[in-house]
């Protein structure tokens, strides 16, 4: 029996490094998923152990998880309630974006690597996703000003992940204003994913600009800095127009009470990031200064979780590589751009270093 399915699901394959389940090899340390290699912040225990269980049989409608984005960013921006949406992370806060520009055909730009669920996503409602692929020769360093330069008024949509992923790199303010200017006066809007933004300094955040730009979209999540994957809690900020119209694609119930109150908690007390960034900014420069016979790394922040690291060898199979010394990464071949001699290497515990630049010595001078 042919059912009425939309071409786009039937023809193309999705590439997407998330999976349902998750399995590590025996006495492998994980370097492959995005989230804080240390968990959450354990202050929010007393919320968890607090919890008014009758608040579980209604359907959730605390404001408590808006009303603290709120305050978190009351220092760059001027937020109302009107300019936040509640999403189940990152990835469902994106795909409700695409949804609302979800017109046949219309052209979406981005960079190439950068977070393959969002093109996926798009490629799949047959919209035209436009990659700018990093040049290799600049160690696949991303100048925002080459996107200014290729953007006109034909696209509907312009995406960077700031922090990139799976690179770790971070785009300055100014250029984002820059770009930001050029597709105001485009009629283009411009997503920021800032999934990784907890690593970076927050004066670096778009959501600086949101009261200057109707254009501007924001997107943050609970999964990485805050180490809470498992709960499920992101958020879009955006102008009331914007928010106004996604109200009208969302589930009204986006995320559960006790979700709601975890993630408020977490953004109150913070998660020691700055103490975390600077150990993943030092494991970094260890790596660096112990590749460059096999392996580099591409341009990165220093200050990011995550890096990618790729061989010479463009056969070379390296997440298959950094298996056999028990290292757990993500394969290159899952972004635009790269290919299998690629991993994304998510910085580990300060205790699984060492093993973690034992495996990356050894691949250095195989």
């Amino acid at each position: 029996m042919k059912l009425k399915i939309r071409d786009e699901l039937t023809q193309l394959e999705k590439n997407s490094y998330a999976s349902a389940e998750l399995v590590i090899p025996e006495n492998c340390i994980d370097c492959g998923e995005g989230c804080n290699p240390y968990g959450y912040p354990k202050e929010i225990l007393d919320t968890f152990k607090n919890f008014d269980t009758d608040k579980i049989f209604p359907y959730p409608h605390s404001m408590a998880t808006t009303d603290a984005i709120i305050d978190y960013w009351k220092n760059e921006c001027n937020l109302e309630r009107e300019n936040i949406l509640l999403a189940d992370g990152s990835i469902s806060a994106l795909y409700l974006i695409n949804n609302i520009f979800n017109i046949k055909g219309a052209k979406v730009l981005g960079f190439a690597p950068q977070f393959a669920d969002f093109s996926a996503n798009i490629r799949l409602l047959g919209m035209d996703y436009k990659p700018f692929y990093a040049n290799a020769e600049n160690n696949f360093k991303m100048n925002v000003e080459d996107l200014i330069d290729t953007v006109d008024e034909t696209y509907s949509l312009v995406y960077i992940d700031n922090p990139n992923n799976p690179t770790g790199q971070i785009f300055g303010c100014d250029m984002i204003k820059k770009l930001l200017d050029k597709c105001a006066e485009l009629g283009v809007c411009v997503i920021i994913d800032e999934a990784y933004g907890d690593f970076m300094k927050k004066s670096n955040s778009s959501v600086q600009f949101l009261e200057d730009y109707e254009n501007l979209i924001v997107v943050r999540t609970f999964s990485k800095g805050f180490g809470l994957a498992g709960l499920r809690a992101g958020y879009i900020l955006a102008s009331k127009m914007i928010i106004s119209y996604m109200n009208k694609l969302s589930n009204p119930y986006q995320i559960g009470e006790l979700t709601r109150e975890l993630a408020a908690s977490a953004l109150k007390v913070g998660n020691n990031l700055d103490a975390t960034m600077d150990e993943f900014s030092d494991a970094k420069s260890q790596i660096q200064k112990i590749i460059g016979n096999n392996l580099n790394m591409a341009e990165t922040g220093m200050s990011v979780s995550i890096c990618t690291l790729y061989h010479k060898d463009s056969n070379i199979d390296l997440q298959s590589e950094f298996l056999k010394y028990g290292v757990l990464t993500v394969p290159g071949a899952e972004f635009d751009g790269l290919d299998k001699s690629f991993v994304r290497v998510r910085m580990p515990k300060k205790s699984e270093l060492p093993s973690l630049l034992d495996a990356i010595a050894k691949i250095d001078l195989a």
